[in-house]
């Protein structure tokens, strides 16, 4: 799969300027050191009416002392998305979007390990609270469906 054509999804965000823009990556393990990352951009159209997906697959390298508490691979989401909303930031600026991560708050699952540090990496990097599990939906559904 192609990168993200950054220039054409700003384009695509500047035309459609009642929409809700959501980004979001989530991961599957696919081997034990080995992990296939899926970022996504979802332009909801005003909010309302279907929307446009754009999506990033990358296969990198992590290593979590367990991998029950996937802390590593959780931060890489977090370090992914945060990313991409930097190579957007222009165009979201005045713009209705949220930052979805799939990390929980529910102590005792395994990406609540991350959860403190993932909020307050994109508070610090992008200045806005991330929507987390369960109502990340751009990252549990739209970004797990092209992790897989």
């Amino acid at each position: 799969m192609e990168k993200f054509d950054i220039d054409y999804i700003k384009e695509f965000i500047k035309t459609h300027k009642d929409a809700k823009i959501y980004l979001a990556c989530d991961s599957q393990r696919i081997k034990k050191k080995r992990v296939k990352f899926a970022t996504v951009v979802v332009v909801h159209y005003n909010g309302n009416n279907g929307a446009k997906v754009f999506a990033d697959i990358t296969y990198n390298k992590v290593i979590d002392a367990k991998l029950s508490r996937p802390f590593n691979r959780m931060m890489m989401e977090v370090q992914m998305v945060t990313e991409i909303y930097s190579q957007l930031e222009d165009v979201l600026i005045d713009r209705d979007f949220q930052i979805h991560i799939d990390v929980n708050p529910e102590e005792g699952t395994g990406s609540n390990v991350a959860y403190n540090a993932a909020k307050g990496m994109i508070w610090g990097m992008v200045g806005v609270d991330p929507i987390c599990k369960p109502d990340a939906f751009a990252a549990s559904t739209v970004a797990d469906k092209w992790s897989k």
